[in-house]
């Protein structure tokens, strides 16, 4: 898990803000790298698909306290496939098929609900070079 935070540090280090670990978004919310997971999905598209899921603490936009909606979010969404998915993918040989971006208001499992927790997402094909919304 450390090597994949580090991974996410370097390919931050350019678009940090002003705090030290945050990462500059169009909607100026908050926003600490969490964790970032390679998944191999053997059963998807011909033949496999590696997925790069990027994951990020996002505590503005909680349901109860949240200033920031989804809406507000998606441009951070996509700077954040952009100008880190983007070079984790090809740091690792541009073996990434889709990247999926996270943002959750606290610290929850991959893969687990919790009806407290806000988390908005989106999802991306890597095609020649650039994040394709799906």
């Amino acid at each position: 898990m450390r090597a994949y935070l580090a991974a996410i540090a370097v390919a931050v280090a350019s678009h940090a803000a002003a705090e030290e670990g945050q990462v500059a978004v169009p909607s100026g919310q908050m926003i600490l790298p969490y964790e970032a997971l390679w998944e191999d999905h053997p059963s998807e598209g011909e033949g496999g698909e590696t997925w790069l899921i990027l994951r990020f603490l996002a505590p503005q936009i909680a349901k109860a306290k949240g200033k920031i909606t989804y809406g507000d979010a998606a441009p951070d969404i996509d700077q954040l496939c952009r100008q880190i998915g983007l070079p984790l993918a090809e740091m690792t040989g541009g073996g990434v098929d889709q990247i999926i971006v996270t943002l959750m208001d606290q610290p929850l499992p991959r893969g687990v609900r919790d009806e407290a927790v806000t988390q908005f997402m989106g999802a991306y094909r890597v095609i020649e070079g650039a994040c394709i919304w799906e």
